[in-house]
């Protein structure tokens, strides 16, 4: 598919024929070659007639041209494929040797994800790389993209086979309507009264409802449906920030035993973090907090003296956790 875009470094725009010299010096180049699927090129010619046969306007294949904004020079090309078996959009790239180690890849990469989205939804992207290929590790490593088993890939002539690493990111999907990102833009704007504090990767707040005095949700930031959607820096945070929030309930109201679920809410189900203080004969019978018909009955709404000795006590225990890492 053609599309044309730039980056802070760079100017992305469709290969033509004529870019068949410049490209020659990355498909000619053995050291680009090592681990590429398709065989070197000897001749320019054989790059001008690759080019020619190229679909440029197939809409499940975004492959451009990757040129410097600094010079215009043709440095690489690459992109990503619609593969519908997998429903996932797989990257592959080829930059000049003399360019490696500058980030272009990722730099390109990221922006073209963002100009599919636009167009059609993504739900994951996914890659395959020799499993000697440090610097295609990092790359998709820098990506968001985590291991997910190992596997192998062939030459197009047959004349090699790679053991190799198959990487995969799920992404988190947008919305038409949500009920916990209206929630954080509420929190956000300063109008949610519940609003305990901000921390790295999410919100936390007083549950409406306090069935279960001290009932606490951590709300995450990101649009997520599952944990595996998650860049792996950022689930790790969410997970550690749901720990110190839970710490925090059982500091402040001094459960026998604390609950955690996470669950989702509205279109694209927005996961979000339930941590419920349980009390000894606080349920009809033991188990969990749902086998209650009256969790949201109005009476259990707290007054706004209530709601702030709650918040207040939240807020205090967190405080003395880890500070460090609370932003607001």
């Amino acid at each position: 598919m053609k599309v044309n875009f730039e980056t802070e470094r760079l100017i992305i725009r469709p290969l033509v024929p004529d870019d068949a010299e410049a490209a020659f010096r990355w498909c000619g180049d053995p050291n680009v070659n090592t681990y590429m699927i398709y065989p070197l090129y000897h001749r320019v010619e054989d790059v001008r007639t690759w080019l020619e046969g190229r679909d440029a306007d197939d809409p499940d294949n975004y492959d451009e041209g990757i040129c410097l904004k600094s010079t215009g020079e043709l440095i690489g090309s690459g992109g990503m494929r619609y593969h519908p078996e997998r429903n996932a959009w797989e990257i592959g790239y080829n930059i000049r040797a003399d360019q490696w180690g500058h980030g272009y890849t990722g730099e390109y990469l990221t922006a073209l994800l963002d100009v599919i989205r636009k167009e059609r939804p993504v739900e994951a992207i996914d890659g395959i790389f020799a499993a000697e290929n440090s610097k295609s590790r990092r790359v998709m490593e820098k990506l968001g993209m985590v291991y997910v088993r190992d596997t192998s890939f062939d030459k197009l002539d047959g004349s090699q086979t790679f053991p190799a690493k198959y990487y995969r990111r799920n992404l988190p999907q947008p919305a038409e309507h949500c009920g916990v990102c209206e929630r954080i833009e509420m929190t956000r704007n300063g109008l949610n009264p519940y609003f305990v504090k901000e921390l790295e990767t999410g919100y936390v707040v007083i549950g409406d409802h306090q069935r279960f005095e001290g009932y606490t949700l951590l709300l995450c930031k990101e649009h997520a449906t599952e944990l595996s959607q998650l860049a792996p820096g950022f689930r790790t945070a969410f997970l550690r920030d749901m720990a110190m929030t839970a710490e925090a309930v059982e500091r402040a109201f001094h459960p026998n035993k604390v609950n955690y679920e996470l669950l989702g809410a509205g279109k694209g189900r927005h996961m979000h973090w339930h941590i419920f203080p349980r009390r000894k004969g606080d349920t009809p019978k033991p188990g969990p907090v749902w086998q209650v018909q009256d969790m949201n009955d109005d009476r259990y709404l707290p007054s706004a003296e209530k709601l702030a000795e709650l918040k207040s006590a939240l807020r205090k225990e967190l405080d003395l956790i880890n500070p460090s890492i609370i932003l607001r």
